[in-house]
């Protein structure tokens, strides 16, 4: 293992070598896309009998993804073993297989409306999720189809400003280079009054301060009372970053954004090569999992 945070960090920089030898993960937080799913859609049988042990061994596995609730839970249904889910960008955590919702955080209507008006700045299209519904101002065949892919009926409206539901996030969908430059744009200028992340180079998505990641899995920790050098985290994308930096043990997948290679304390194989399950297996073997 190798640790590349600086030593103000919360994380296991922290540890001594002794203390790392003998440390037990409690909390194992994944992502999904880039990290525990690749090519296929499928969970390797390998897969799920390594996330199977982990949690026999009473490791807590969640995801912790920037997918709707409902896009997760339609993945997991090949994962029975993970019950507990962070999705929106860490803006809602829930247990039981999504039926119970047990932290959440929304954007306050100030907050939709200084997104949709910043985003109206740019040359990108501009969407709100509310729950697992999602809103538009003007159909479009990107909006068409990614209602389609994602099994979600796109609603009209005449503005998102005005739809009367508390709202998880506001979404920036445009070029790359553009959504780059718009992402640091708002990080730099808006950072005390908004959340703002890519999940992919074309989605800039803005959130509630009090979203991301590594805040909803900091709030995991408070209800179980596991220490963040018992939390490790894997992931591979900008929206990782946070998570990434946060956790005791940051993992980053080969092939990932370069991003996250600044900011982890070690890397694994690619989802291809199922590379969670390698780097789990190892501490498996080293009784570093559980309780």
């Amino acid at each position: 293992m190798w640790i590349s945070k600086s030593p103000g960090d919360s994380s296991i920089g922290h540890l001594s070598l002794g203390e790392i030898r003998y440390l037990k993960y409690k909390i194992i937080a994944l992502d999904i896309d880039g990290t525990l799913k690749g090519d296929s859609s499928l969970i390797s049988p390998y897969m799920l009998e390594i996330l199977e042990e982990c949690s026999s061994r009473g490791a807590l596995v969640s995801v912790a993804t920037g997918r709707s609730l409902k896009s997760a839970l339609i993945f997991l249904r090949q994962a029975p073993m993970i019950e507990t889910v962070v999705s929106f960008q860490g803006a809602l955590v829930s247990f039981d297989k999504g039926q119970k919702n047990v932290w959440e955080t929304f954007l306050s209507p100030d907050q939709v409306s200084l997104s949709v008006r910043l985003l109206a700045q740019w040359d990108v299209e501009i969407v709100g999720y509310a729950g697992d519904d999602v809103y538009v101002e003007k159909m479009s065949d990107w909006a068409e189809s990614y209602g389609e892919r994602n099994g979600v009926k796109i609603f009209l409206v005449d503005s998102l400003e005005k739809i009367g539901r508390d709202m998880y996030r506001v979404l920036g969908v445009g070029d790359p280079e553009v959504v780059a430059e718009l992402e640091l744009s708002l990080k730099s200028k808006y950072s005390a009054e908004l959340y703002a992340t890519r999940s992919l180079p074309h989605f800039c998505e803005i959130l509630s301060v009090d979203a991301g990641k590594d805040k909803a899995l900091a709030w995991l920790c408070s209800q179980t009372d596991v220490k963040v050098e018992e939390v490790i985290a894997f992931g591979n994308g900008f929206n990782d970053v946070e998570m990434l930096k946060w956790a005791g043990t940051g993992v980053a997948m080969a092939g990932g954004e370069s991003v996250v290679f600044e900011v982890c304390d070690d890397l694994a194989k690619s989802p291809d090569e199922d590379g969670v399950a390698v780097y789990l297996e190892d501490l498996l073997s080293k009784n570093q999992i559980g309780l």
